[in-house]
């Protein structure tokens, strides 16, 4: 009869999850994993399998909670309020989790996962974010905030943007300054009145 786990399993993935965040998939070792979840290596491979399966793990969790923070950019009453909270939001779950830059965008970049299951479930989720920017987009474009123009490539620009400021804020750029960019680009699509 198997022996039943002692830990929590949720809790060993966030801790997984702000180590995978903060380095990115191949700079952390599963001594770091070991250490930040208080498990030996035996535990981690018996509960989720070598590293690459725990970081798929743990890549689903970070998927669910993006998913959280889309939701209101999804809704039909999104617009550029819901778009600036989520860059709010990402700005200071990525402070919190002492990380810089989102985990999906640093798979993406992750030479040791080229071209697998991982960069491809990466790719989809930042698909899933530019879509739902895109929806807010358009929705306050239909309601006169924004000027005519792409609702898809301004996602784009908002997506490459939000993921830059995370540059930004490592070359020392506050987060109040890294926002107020985010802001502004945004502002330079409203409509613009008459003098």
């Amino acid at each position: 009869m198997a022996r039943p786990r002692e830990f929590d399993a949720q809790a060993v993935l966030d801790a997984c999850l702000d180590q995978f965040w903060a380095k990115g998939f191949a700079a952390v070792s599963l001594s770091d994993l070991e250490a930040a979840t208080g498990l030996g290596r035996q535990s981690l491979y018996s509960a989720f399998g070598d590293k690459r399966a725990l970081f798929a793990a743990v890549l689903e969790r970070y998927a669910q909670a993006t998913e959280q923070w889309l939701a209101p950019l999804f809704s039909p009453e999104a617009g550029l309020m819901q778009l600036a909270q989520y860059a709010r939001d990402a700005l200071a779950a990525q402070r919190a989790h002492g990380a810089h830059g989102c985990l999906v965008v640093k798979t993406l970049w992750d030479r040791d996962l080229d071209d697998s299951a991982l960069t491809r479930r990466a790719a989809a989720a930042a698909k899933r974010v530019r879509a739902a920017f895109a929806q807010a987009l358009e929705q306050s474009a239909r309601r006169g905030e924004l000027s005519a123009g792409d609702s898809a490539q301004r996602a784009d620009l908002c997506f490459a943007t939000l993921n830059g400021l995370a540059a930004l804020r490592r070359a020392g750029v506050s987060e109040a300054q890294a926002l107020a960019l985010f802001e502004g680009l945004i502002d330079t699509w409203r409509p613009r009145t008459g003098r």
